[in-house]
């Protein structure tokens, strides 16, 4: 089903995509099974159906500003429930880099910071220590107490464990020495 007429932007556009995701754009079925099921579709965020029609139609700046492919979980349910088998992860990372080379500033002003922290977390303890990564997200973004009132509802209702508010503790050296690999391997390129 082609939706893009003869324009050489548009189309460009698509084709970058498809390039750089490895996904087949174009066999999209518009069925909106990705969109039903995904976890982090609202009225905010479209979803994967609406973020692929404005792909297709060749809407560059509206696909480049939807927070669908900023707030993507990589959860992989849109691909399983697919038909035609479109990764849309694969399809956020491309629309990210090209984002970043159009000069798109994230929806979300301190995301990099966020995941920063988090990989910190991983690359420390081998696993996102939650509590930790959120307490120094609020203090650096200068809003220590934001998700106070959340952090005692769950400390009473027992889902939250005072122990990993603790910083420090020891952490798994494998994870540690897997980043370091991953950043002497970038170096090297």
């Amino acid at each position: 089903m082609t939706r893009l007429g003869q324009a050489a932007a548009p189309r460009a556009f698509l084709q970058a995509v498809q390039e750089r995701s490895g996904q087949n754009l174009e066999a999209c079925l518009q069925c909106g099974k990705c969109s039903g099921s995904c976890p982090i579709c609202t009225d905010k965020v479209g979803g994967p159906r609406r973020l692929v029609a404005a792909i297709l139609y060749g809407l560059k700046e509206q696909a480049l500003q939807d927070p669908t492919w900023w707030y993507c979980v990589s959860c992989g349910t849109c691909m399983t429930r697919c038909p035609v088998e479109i990764n849309m992860y694969r399809v956020a990372t491309a629309l990210c880099e090209l984002a970043e080379a159009a000069g798109v500033k994230p929806v979300e002003s301190d995301i990099h910071l966020f995941e920063e922290l988090f990989l910190k977390s991983v690359e420390r303890f081998s696993r996102a220590r939650e509590v930790q990564v959120v307490m120094n997200f609020n203090v650096r973004t200068w809003r220590p107490f934001k998700d106070l009132a959340q952090g005692l509802t769950l400390m009473r209702k027992g889902a939250l464990s005072l122990a990993e508010m603790v910083p420090g503790g020891p952490g798994d050296q494998r994870a540690g020495r897997i980043f370091a690999r991953v950043r002497q391997v970038s170096k090297e390129k």
